[in-house]
Order: C-alpha cells, then structure tokens, then sequence
C-alpha cells in the first residue's frame, strides 16, 4: 500500500483540505506503515506525527477535484472548425472563444482524429446498425407495436443469434446497462407510456375520414338544414357533447417512504365503481353545466349536495348513459340552457354514434325543436371529439388530485356516491375554461372546418390495419438488389402516404443475401434464408398450409407463389448440413429477418354490417324514417314470435292430452275383454294382475293395448323418471318389438 509522509511543508489543496488538514505541516509520498498523521485530523495535537499517515493513493484521488471531459457540445465543435476553415477565426481564437483545447482543434483540423467521436469502448452495434435499430423502434410505435426495453432487448439477443459477432452478455442477451447507454447514445430516443388502442381504431384512416367530411359539409349544404353555411361560420352554434366515467376510488401516485421497506399503502376507497359525467361544450367555448348520472333510481340523500343548483342529475340502473337518460338531457338540460344563453337556433350537436344516444323519440325531438343531431365517424373520438381531446384529459388529471387533496384534508374518509358532486364541483369550475374548448375544436378540425387539420399522426396504426393485406402472388426474384430490399424495409412511409406505398414499405419484397467476401454462403444456406424472409411476409395459416401441400406432394399449377416457396423449400433439402460458420447469417440479413413490421390479417377483425350505410345525419328526415321502419319491423317480429309461441303450447298441450288419454287405462271390468279376446287391457301383461287403481303406477304400450306396472317394463331407472318423461316416452313392449 503506497502511504504518505508527513514533510513539514504546506498541506496540498486538493486533498489534504478535503480531510480536514491543519497546521503548517505537509505530506510526501514514501512507502511503509505509520501512525496517523496529526495534520490530517486537525491542529490538535492528538497523536505525534512519526512521519507517516495512513492517506492512499486511491483515497487522495477520490477527493481530488475532478476534470469534466469535454465541455463543449459536438454542435459547438462543428461550429467552431467552421469558422476556422472559413477563416473566420484562427485556431488559437477560436480555442479561447469556444473553450476547446487548441490540440483538439488541431487534431480535427488535420484529420488525425474525426470530428465526430466518442469515449470508451465501441459499442456491440455499429453506428449505422443502431440508426437501423431507432428507425424500426420509431415505426413500431407509430403503427401501435411501441417496444419495451425488455422487448429491445430480445429483439438484439436474435440478431446476435444470427449474426454470430462477439459480445460480452450472457447468452448474447443485453442488460439494463446496455440499454441506458443506447439511450444516451440517441436521446431522441425515450421511454413514454402507451395508451391502449382498440382494434377498431387501428383500422381508421384517413380517407375514412376525409369522406365524413365531405358528407357532413354535403349535409349542411342541403336544403335541408336552414341556413347550414351561415351556421358552420358561427361557434356560438356548435356543440359538441360526450361522457366520460370517473371511477370514485381515484388514483394511487408515488409517495415518500423509508428506503428499503417493504410494503407503502395509500388510504383509498374500496368501491371500484365510477360515476359518468355528461359534458358538453360549444366552439365559442360555452359550456354546459354537466349531468351526473348515478346508479340508483331513489335517494334518501341529496346526490348533488355542495354542487351549483345548475347541475343536473340523470338516473340508470348501472349509472351509465342509456337512451332515456339521453333523451332527458337534451329535452331538460341542454335545449333550455341554449334558449337561456339566447343562442341563435338551429344549432349543430356533435356526438360520437354510441347506441345510447340514438332513439326515435330523440331524433324527432331535436327535428322539432331545430337541434342538428349529427354523429361523428365510428371508433373516431380519439381524433375528432372535442370533449376528448381536450377537456377529459385535464378533467381527469384535476380530478385524481382533487381525491388525493380532498382526502388529505378528510382523514378517514373516501369519496363515495353522497360527496362526489361536492368534489367534483371545483374540478369542473378550474378545467371548464374557453381557452380548452376552443382548442379541442380547432384540433379536431371542427370549427374552423378544415379536413387537413386533425391529427394524422395518430392514424399510424392505419398503415397495417386500414385495409386487409393479402400475400403477392408474384414469386420472389433473386435478382433484387439488396440495397433497394433493405431501403424498403428501414425507411417506413410517413401516415400521409398512400395506402400503395404503405403496403409496399410494411410487406417488402424478400431480400436476397448479398455475395459479400466476408459472408460467402452455400446454397443450402441461401436458400435457409430466403425460405424464412419469405414465410414472414406470409400469414400463419398460410405456411400451414403451404408445409401440408408440400408434405402430401401436391401439384397446384395455379398458385404461382406456392410454386416459388416449393422450389426454394426443395433447395432447403438438398444441400447437406453445412458447418455453422458457413450457415451463420449475415449482419445485413440478420437485422432484415429480425427488424420487420407486423403484418394485418387476410380479413379485417370482427363482422361488418349487412345492408347499406346509414346516414350520419340522426335528426334528419332519412335517418327518422329507417328508425321507424326499424321500429315497426321491429314489433311486427315480436308480433309473428308471439303468434308462434302460442301455437306451440296449443300444440303441445293437445299433444299431451291426447296421450294422457290414450295411456289413462280403464276401470276394471272382470266382464270386459278385448277386442280380439286375446288381450286384457285390465291386467298387467308381465305379471298378470289385475288394474288396482293406481294409475301413476301403470305405463302403456304405443303399438298395442297391452298396459304394464313400472317394474314390470324393460325401461331402466323406470321408477325414478317424472310423468312427462314418460309421457314423451314412445316406449314398446317385447310383443312389438
């Protein structure tokens, strides 16, 4: 251990200062073991000094200050050897102006080292694998399929596979180490938090849009509606309205707590239900105070106790929106705040086509009263409602802080049905603002009308899922340049290109394996290659049953790319297995069979609609007359299913009576026989004894008049079936049988 001797002279400033030096004493490097030096602890003269103190090496550096590397951005470095290449400035000049060192400069100028450079080891990936590596993560999360560190991790464990390179993880896995440091190297790279997108919304594009649009300004247009231009020019006369559910249990949130314990609990309400707040807000940015609808039909409590009086209350079973709550809203709410606020009638009501807002009684309520009910596209809310683009967000965000301060300030109590509206209050009066409704409007392209203006970015998920892709049946060449496959792959479209370019981009054609010295493969492995590039681009169901057709050897002269997968599969088997070295994959090819986009089903999820598409326009004539086609086909079924059902239980119950006639034997008549005197419907024909009158205990044969006791059939658990088992019996006897 290298030690320090005490030697008289001033201690030095970077480090003795550091651990608390005193005195005129001083320290000089010497080898051995000694005592405690008292000019390390102080003045006092604790200890004598025998010459050597117990300070390292390692320890001095530890306190000594430390010089930050580089202190200038690479922007900053570009700059300055600009303006020393232009002349500008001379390298001594711009050394002190940009506080760079002048051998740094000289370095750059002279090519002895590269403008752009880093510290430390080369990272696993080159630089221009890793740009590869971002663009894919980037377009995975426009399309939906955003990575998480694990999922990126993985997904560089199979190119490591692959490619075969030398790598210091384990079981060439990368760890959380490697992941921060890809984050600094590309810190336009982040980690956000995803927001569930359904499968209906994936498949919205644009155009889908573009064509509401276009139908909507159709609409307004018509004669129709009166004075439809004038009343797209005018905010005052544009609603828009939607619910949304608060759940009363609030949010848990990151609290402090005492390092290392195992358990932090935050005092919430066990109650998971929510209550659902009708909203509803103009372009102008009116709003209309919010119904709250709760799940109970009687209160022996005020539920709107501590809220204004002009809130309004709506009552359901669960305590979501149905059509009459609905209908009560517009009737009893809405139309006569409008007449209150002196709005200029007809005005335009937007909402999204949930089953709950539409009914006849409404729809001919709006068109008598010169309300425009007009449904916005399906599964569009994201992008073309208002209340969800702006006013939710922050009514949710104002609302989880409400709970949390509310039940600070209430200890050991919760948030239930009897006080929501009183802490609701507040949060609605704080994000019911102007400023927030003229904005969700205007992002939606709504008011100002202009199809361009909402957000295309959020169609991203369209470029796989706007239409079904189906597999080229083109065979795959190998005459492809790599350049042009690879270009195709890690460049994806932009949402705004067309649906032809989107679906080239996300099924590229199979790549070819480039001819490169270094990765000089048989054909066996060529082969390997392209059968697997190939059976991505194709669907699950489809390599099924390519294998089954290959296995039974079928000839299918019609299916071209078939016929292509069979020739490289037979070249898959021909060549012998070859040594892993000769088959390992190339870095080109490997991130090619890794670094690929999902692909959408043959056929679009879930059933389309039969018939043709209904109009957009609820209160308008069209759309009134088929909710009451729909109303009377509608009772004319219910009409023929009731007729029917009679029928059958007439049916059923002269069917049964005619049985139970039949099977009902007869008082015994010791005078009585048979028709033809060979059969006594009087006597048990398996034990011969006479009728005794019970007649439950008595079963009938149905081809002759024989009658016989339970225990005297053949029926196994006979005695334990009900009477209208037995009835249904169509049983026999061993005479008939």
């Amino acid at each position: 251990m290298t030690v320090y001797r005490c030697s008289g002279r001033a201690p030095p400033q970077t480090a003795l200062r550091e651990w608390g030096g005193g005195g005129g004493g001083g320290i000089s490097k010497k080898s051995g073991v000694g005592g405690t030096c008292v000019h390390m602890f102080g003045s006092a003269l604790l200890n004598p000094c025998n010459g050597f103190c117990f300070v390292t090496a390692k320890m001095l550096r530890a306190k000594a200050a430390t010089k930050k590397y580089r202190r200038y951005s690479q922007s900053t470095l570009e700059e300055c050897i600009r303006k020393v290449q232009s002349g500008d400035l001379s390298v001594k000049k711009a050394s002190q102006e940009y506080a760079i060192p002048k051998t740094t400069l000289l370095d750059k100028l002279s090519g002895r080292r590269p403008v752009s450079s880093t510290q430390g080891p080369s990272p696993i990936l080159t630089v221009d694998e890793e740009e590869k590596l971002v663009e894919w993560i980037f377009h995975m999360n426009r399309i939906g399929y955003g990575q998480t560190r694990r999922g990126l991790c993985f997904t560089v464990k199979k190119i490591l596979d692959d490619d075969g390179r030398d790598n210091p993880f384990k079981d060439n896995l990368p760890g959380p180490h490697w992941v921060r440091a890809f984050l600094r190297r590309h810190p336009n790279v982040s980690e956000r938090m995803g927001e569930a997108l359904g499968v209906e919304r994936a498949y919205l594009t644009a155009a889908k849009l573009e064509k509401w649009f276009d139908e909507f300004v159709g609409f307004m247009n018509s004669t129709e509606v009166e004075d439809g231009e004038v009343l797209l020019l005018d905010p005052t006369r544009i609603f828009n309205c939607d619910e949304s559910g608060f759940p009363l249990a609030g949010k848990t949130e990151k609290v402090l707590a005492p390092t290392g314990v195992k358990y932090v609990y935050q005092y919430s309400n066990s109650d998971r239900r929510q209550i659902t707040v009708m909203a509803c807000m103009s372009a102008a940015g009116l709003f209309i105070e919010p119904m709250l609808i709760f799940p109970n039909s009687r209160f022996r409590y005020n539920p709107l106790e501590g809220a204004p009086d002009s809130f309004c209350i709506g009552r359901s079973s669960n305590g979501w929106m149905n059509t009459e709550v609905f209908f009560e809203w517009v009737a009893n709410h809405f139309l006569p705040t409008v007449r209150k606020e002196k709005v200029k009638l007809p005005v335009l009501l937007l909402l999204d086509g949930h089953a709950a807002h539409i009914n006849l009684e409404t729809t001919k309520f709006c068109a008598e009263n010169h309300i425009i009910l007009y449904c916005l596209p399906a599964h569009s809310s994201h992008i073309l409602q208002p209340c969800d683009i702006s006013l939710f967000g922050s009514l949710k965000k104002a609302w989880w802080a409400e709970v949390t301060r509310w039940k600070t300030a209430n200890i050991g109590q919760v948030v239930n049905k009897m006080n929501f509206a009183a802490v609701f209050a507040p949060v609605w009066r704080r994000c019911a603002r102007a400023d927030i409704a003229v904005s969700g409007f205007e992002a939606a392209g709504l008011y100002p009308l202009n199809k361009d203006r909402f957000d295309r970015e959020k169609l991203g998920p369209s470029a796989i899922f706007g239409q079904a892709q189906t597999p080229s049946t083109s065979a795959p060449t190998s005459s492809a340049s790599p350049s042009a496959s690879t270009n195709t792959q890690q460049s994806p479209p932009s949402t705004s290109s067309s649906a032809t370019a989107l679906s080239s981009s996300i099924a590229p054609t199979p790549p070819t394996v480039p001819a490169s010295p270094a990765h000089q493969l048989s054909k066996h492995a060529e082969a390997s290659i392209a059968l697997r590039v190939l059976e991505a681009t194709l669907t699950e169901e489809k390599v099924w049953l390519f294998n089954h057709r290959y296995e039974e050897d079928y000839d299918v002269d019609t299916d071209a790319l078939y016929n292509s997968w069979r020739k490289i599969k037979d070249q898959t088997r021909e060549a012998p297995a070859a040594h892993p070295a000769e088959t390992a994959t190339p870095p080109a090819d490997a991130f090619e069979a890794h670094l690929r986009f999902p692909r959408a089903p043959d056929r679009p999820l879930g059933r389309k609609r039969k018939g043709e598409e209904l109009p957009h326009a609820l209160s308008g004539e069209v759309y009134r007359k088929y909710m009451e086609k729909k109303r009377k086909d509608k009772e004319d079924e219910e009409t023929r299913k009731r007729v029917n059902r009679e029928k059958r239980e007439a049916a059923k119950k002269k069917k049964e009576e005619a049985k139970k006639k039949k099977k009902k034997p007869t008082t015994p008549d010791p005078s009585s026989e048979s028709d033809d005197g060979d059969i006594n419907e009087n006597t048990c024909a398996g034990c011969q004894r006479e009728y005794d009158g019970e007649e439950e205990d008595w079963l009938g044969c149905e081809a002759c008049p024989r009658w016989y006791h339970r225990r005297c059939t053949d029926i196994m658990n006979v005695t334990e079936m009900s009477d209208s088992e037995l009835r249904d019996l169509d049983w026999q006897c061993a005479n008939c049988m």
